[in-house]
């Protein structure tokens, strides 16, 4: 499973400006709706004008903001001499395609096509591509309404709602009332496979009545079959339960929450894990996107490993850290 995030978009584009800066682009044209995103992303780094497809048909006037101007002064779409239209992906080709048979002919002769991601290495319906990607993939801004949903297994608390808070989780009277009027957090397009969390059996009622209000459709719920929560904590069986229904589910994909437990189930199945909180692909043994991650989140990830250990390793590790820090 390939997956790419909104940060790995970002440094692909950035990585291949000096390309784009030899076209002399004047327009930046995004295809609705993904492909708006790397449009202006590439647009605000060259400095040049940016609008939607049908802008560029229709000719409408173009926008700029207050605190930026672009380099040329073009107004309308049709005054431009060298345009770029991209797209996030290209896969059959088709949607590029049937886009480019709506431009009248004195448009046609200025365009460039680009695809910022291509399922074939080499391909003759798209002028640049800057990253082979094959399938199957998924990108940050599509995993939750990409067809892979029917495809997989759902974790519920920190990925269709929030997480209880301490005294929220007390296993009564304040748990139910959670379960009940949970804020939702990333709702599927589609109908889920499966859905696989540590919830206890006793609290199904709930979660139905939760997810029926939500609009979330799913095949099956799979919870714990444990008397309370503390049998729950001691037995510490949430990634086995959620590994063990994933392999009999023969599905692709498990949306977890927590990192620790998206590498258990992972280890334990050896197929792909989506983490939510730190936003990973675990897949094929490797952590995708971990090692492109910012200081900032692989600070936390090492601060929140430390306070795993014992009190007085992990205070040893501090007071070095500030000695030298």
């Amino acid at each position: 499973m390939n997956y790419r995030s909104y940060s790995d978009l970002s440094c692909v584009i950035r990585d291949n400006i000096p390309l784009l800066q030899s076209k002399e682009f004047d327009l930046i044209v995004g295809l609705p709706r993904s492909g708006m995103i790397p449009a202006y992303m590439i647009a605000l780094h060259l400095n040049k004008k940016c609008c939607d497809i049908d802008s560029l048909v229709n000719n409408v006037a173009l926008k700029t903001g207050s605190t930026r101007k672009s380099k040329e002064d073009i107004l309308y779409p049709n005054e431009a001499k060298n345009i770029l239209i991209v797209d996030d992906s290209i896969w059959s080709g088709k949607s590029l395609t049937s886009e480019l048979l709506r431009m009248p002919d004195d448009i046609k002769s200025k365009i460039t096509t680009l695809a910022i991601y291509s399922t074939k290495k080499v391909r003759d319906d798209v002028d640049l591509i800057l990253e082979y990607l094959p399938t199957p993939r998924v990108f940050e801004w599509n995993i939750f309404h990409h067809s892979i949903v029917e495809r997989s297994c759902f974790d519920i608390d920190g990925v269709l709602c929030i997480d209880p808070t301490e005294d929220q989780n007390d296993d009564g009277e304040q748990y139910v009332n959670f379960l009940l009027n949970a804020l939702p957090l990333m709702i599927p397009t589609g109908k889920v496979h499966s859905l696989v969390t540590s919830r206890l059996e006793k609290y199904r009622p709930q979660t139905e009545d939760w997810l029926k209000r939500n609009g979330i459709k799913y095949d099956s719920l799979i919870m714990l079959d444990l008397p309370s929560k503390e049998e729950r904590q001691r037995l510490g069986i949430h990634a086995s339960h959620k590994a063990e229904a994933y392999k009999k589910s023969n599905q692709d994909l498990f949306f977890e929450s927590e990192r620790a437990q998206a590498i258990e189930i992972h280890r334990l199945t050896k197929k792909p894990v989506y983490c939510i909180e730190t936003n990973e692909m675990f897949t094929k043994g490797k952590i995708i996107s971990a090692i492109k991650s910012s200081n900032n989140t692989k600070k936390s990830y090492l601060i929140n490993l430390l306070k795993k250990l014992p009190k007085p390793i992990y205070s040893t590790f501090r007071y070095f850290y500030r000695l030298i820090g």
